[in-house]
């Protein structure tokens, strides 16, 4: 059954991912707009929610991976220094998780700053940085096809 359920939910986040990186370079291209006049709200503050949105339900399914599901980190946690030399658990156990949580702080840290700016100049160069930073994290802890550690573009 955990075999059937961890195929279930790979591939569920796996589709997502394509779902998150294109909300992630829509509200990165919106957060690099300028206010317009006198505008109080900065453009496309909806592509900030369903980013966030996106992101929470990756986390969502990559924890359950994470910590219930997957056996390259069940093998990963049992042994850690074991992990950290085989270069196949380690991109898993650290590379892949740590490169996403980082970007999944970027979007929210995005949100934050650009709340808290003076001005509305500062809260979109907030944005801006923040969610391109956190979609290039993204493109970069992506297992793609053709690295060590690749997987399919599309899971079926």
């Amino acid at each position: 059954m955990m075999v059937g359920m961890y195929s279930v939910v790979l591939t569920i986040h796996s589709w997502m991912r394509w779902l998150t990186l294109a909300l992630a370079a829509a509200a990165t291209f919106n957060a690099s707009r300028p206010p317009a006049e006198g505008a109080k709200a900065l453009p496309g503050r909806w592509w900030d929610t369903f980013l966030m949105l996106a992101v929470d339900l990756q986390v969502f399914f990559g924890l359950v991976l994470y910590f219930g599901l997957s056996p390259f980190t069940k093998e990963a946690m049992q042994n850690v220094s074991l992990a950290i030399a085989t270069p196949a658990l380690r991109f898993w156990a650290v590379e892949h998780a740590g490169g996403m949580f980082l970007s999944v702080l970027l979007v929210r840290m995005g949100r934050v700053l650009a709340a808290n700016a003076k001005t509305p100049a500062a809260a979109r160069n907030r944005r801006f940085v923040c969610f391109a930073i956190a979609t290039m994290g993204m493109l970069l802890s992506i297992p793609w096809p053709g690295l060590r550690n690749g997987r399919p573009l599309f899971r079926f």
